[in-house]
């Protein structure tokens, strides 16, 4: 059945709101410009858009945190300034609560229970880049200061009361935080994944999945087991070279990204499916030349993907249903979108995402387009 092509465009309140369409002559020019959104003729969805807002997470199934900057004049050199400042929206009042002034952390990892955050901000004392490290508590608003003085790194959630944070180089190697802030250094992983100037193993995107803690190895799919961290044995289980995976929330499937040729090259890239064990589930979902935003929604029934074909040209979202194996392209635009994370709301019906309508570097337009799936 053909496809039919509609820009939907809705005022302040959504979802229960009345809609105006615009029917779009179906030409590339157009549909590029005006950014279509690409509905099928069962109409299986509806869309929505808040524009000037840059959403950032749900709260609530009616609920969205998002960010807002509004340009507030340009500094000596004509570059933009903004005040960027973040709040709650109500998706179906409209209302607004909260607003505060935004603070961008370098590292934001919240806890699997959603209760502590670990957080790494940057600043500069003088001529020296200088890190301040906390543990925020999500409902209590308490910090708690931690005592690392890594500057770069990344910080990954062993369970609900400890972070396994991973320095950069000269940043102290592999440590284990809890929740009161006591650091205990971890030798045998540290040997395993120190960042180094002259390291040929390339540890990356080290996540906990069950009882195992994957990373990509080089160019390959590897991971150790929980229980052995303090004598840890690789298992690799992908000889494929792969740039980034995506696991299941409930853990049975793993969504990676391979990549024939080097990384950083226009190659080949395939999005498909794996078992915790690494072996293929099914087909490949997706062949392009870059993949960013892969999002599960949080009963699984939906993988949601960026992919370009025409980068820097062309991007467009997909959402499979993991169950049918349908796969549908829900958006296709020239704006910028590759730095948009795709959010899920807990009811897993609505799915978010924002895109820049500026064709500027400098400039800041964003647009926040939310989907309901019936």
């Amino acid at each position: 059945m053909m496809k039919q092509l509609i820009c939907v465009e809705v005022m302040a309140v959504l979802l229960s709101s009345c809609m105006t369409e615009k029917s779009l002559v179906s030409t590339k020019y157009e549909l590029e410009e005006n950014a279509s959104i690409v509905l099928d003729s069962s109409n299986s969805w509806t869309t929505s858009r808040f524009k000037g807002i840059h959403g950032v997470g749900w709260i609530s199934d009616h609920e969205i945190e998002f960010v807002q900057s509004v340009k507030i004049g340009t500094d000596e050199h004509h570059e933009p300034i903004y005040n960027n400042t973040m709040g709650f929206k109500d998706i179906i009042s409209g209302e607004v609560r909260g607003e505060k002034p935004d603070i961008s952390y370098d590292i934001y990892s919240v806890s699997p229970d959603d209760r502590h955050v670990y957080v790494k901000l940057n600043h500069m004392e003088g001529e020296k880049l200088v890190a301040e490290h906390r543990m925020l508590s999500r409902d209590g608003g308490e910090t708690k200061e931690i005592a690392n003085q890594a500057i770069a790194g990344s910080a990954i959630w062993l369970d609900n009361e400890h972070v396994l944070y991973r320095g950069g180089i000269g940043d102290g190697g592999v440590v284990q935080i809890d929740l009161q802030g006591k650091i205990t250094p971890m030798p045998a992983l540290n040997q395993l994944m120190e960042h180094n100037d002259t390291d040929t193993r390339n540890i990356e995107q080290v996540a906990r999945i069950g009882e195992r803690l994957y990373f990509i190895e080089g160019s390959g799919f590897s991971y150790i087991e929980m229980s052995q961290l303090d004598n840890p044995v690789i298992h690799r289980i992908y000889e494929k070279s792969v740039n980034r995976f995506y696991p299941a929330p409930d853990e049975h499937q793993i969504a990676v990204v391979t990549t024939e040729g080097s990384q950083f090259s226009r190659t080949k890239r395939e999005l498909l499916l794996l078992d915790p064990d690494g072996n293929s589930l099914g087909n490949h979902l997706e062949s392009g030349e870059y993949f960013n935003s892969v999002s599960w929604s949080l009963d699984q029934s939906k993988l949601t993907y960026v992919v370009t074909k025409q980068y820097p040209n062309q991007y467009e979202v997909h959402v499979v249903d993991t169950k049918s194996g349908e796969n549908k392209m829900i958006y296709k635009s020239t704006n910028r979108m590759a730095s948009s994370e795709m959010y899920w709301s807990p009811n897993s019906r609505l799915m978010m995402f924002t895109v820049d309508r500026s064709n500027s570097t400098l400039e800041s337009q964003p647009e926040t387009i939310i989907y309901e799936f019936k």
